[in-house]
């Protein structure tokens, strides 16, 4: 595979973003303590999602 310059950066880019969500949900569920309310679950993870796609 060998993307162009504008490809390459376009993969990075996508890459840094899945990240950034991947960390964002780990960190919910870090934060989570007994007695806390449970961490958002899939269905709320989704619709936190969508509303970022959205902003």
């Amino acid at each position: 595979m060998y993307p162009t310059p504008a490809q390459e950066e376009r993969m990075l880019l996508h890459c840094a973003h899945a990240r950034y969500v991947w960390n964002l949900a780990a960190e919910q569920h870090a934060h989570w303590k007994p007695g806390r309310k449970a961490a958002p679950g899939f269905a709320e993870q989704c619709r936190q999602l969508t509303v970022a796609r959205r902003e």
